[in-house]
């Protein structure tokens, strides 16, 4: 779950290559796919996420991407796929997270009506080192039989861009951009809250929709495990 809500979390038409130009550079259109494939501290592989682009259109002057993530544990069981939502404003890539609201429900959550409150995690069209990123935040309130169950806090806070270097995947070598975050999380069960914090570390691209790689740590700086850029079609 833990690499699920970090990974981030996404009728055919083609997107031509101007308005691809005019968002940040970035060409995209249906039936693109994206593999990121998961492992554990160890380096064994523990499950993979398939994205496929499927709708590509216009809101105003932004430009949406429709994506479904198809979730695969390491024995290559699926998980009922879920929908992401990514909006390129032409300065700004705006992740929608709440996809993860859908991929709890299927993960043994169905009979809660969950509520999103917030939902924003925002990435310049340009990274520099040394830049700081706005907090990204989501918010969530599961209710059943009309009383409040559990709500669930993260935010992504202190997101700072490091350093640039290349980097290689299975997916070939990218001019990467380092940044981290700390992500910290509060459930409140029945009032009670339950507060957890990661330290999260990714690699980026300016012209990639996906993290390069993305590393997660707990709060003692012990590498809890990673994900990986595999394949792009």
């Amino acid at each position: 779950m833990k690499t699920l809500l970090l990974s981030l979390l996404l009728a055919a038409i083609t997107w031509n290559s101007s308005l691809a130009q005019a968002c940040m550079g970035m060409n995209f259109k249906s039936g693109m796919s994206f593999e990121l494939s998961q492992f554990n501290a160890k380096d064994k592989p523990i499950g993979k996420i398939n994205y496929q682009v499927k709708d590509v259109h216009k809101e105003g002057s932004s430009t949406v991407m429709d994506i479904t993530a198809q979730v695969e544990d390491e024995k290559g069981k699926q998980r009922p796929p879920y929908t992401i939502h990514y909006t390129c404003t032409g300065d700004e890539l705006i992740a929608d997270m709440s996809g993860m609201m859908q991929a709890m429900q299927n993960g043994g959550m169905k009979d809660m009506e969950m509520k999103l409150k917030t939902n924003k995690l925002v990435y310049p069209g340009k990274l520099s080192v040394g830049q700081k990123l706005s907090d990204g935040q989501m918010e969530v309130e599961m209710n059943t039989s009309g009383n409040t169950m559990m709500t669930m806090n993260m935010i992504m806070a202190n997101r700072q861009v490091e350093s640039q270097a290349p980097l290689t995947t299975p997916a070939g070598t990218f001019n990467a951009y380092k940044i981290s975050s700390d992500m910290n999380m509060e459930n409140r069960v029945m009032g009670m809250p339950i507060r957890s914090t990661m330290h999260i570390v990714s690699y980026r691209t300016d012209n990639q929709l996906f993290d390069i790689k993305s590393e997660t740590y707990n709060k003692s700086g012990k590498l809890m495990g990673y994900s990986l850029l595999t394949k792009t079609n």
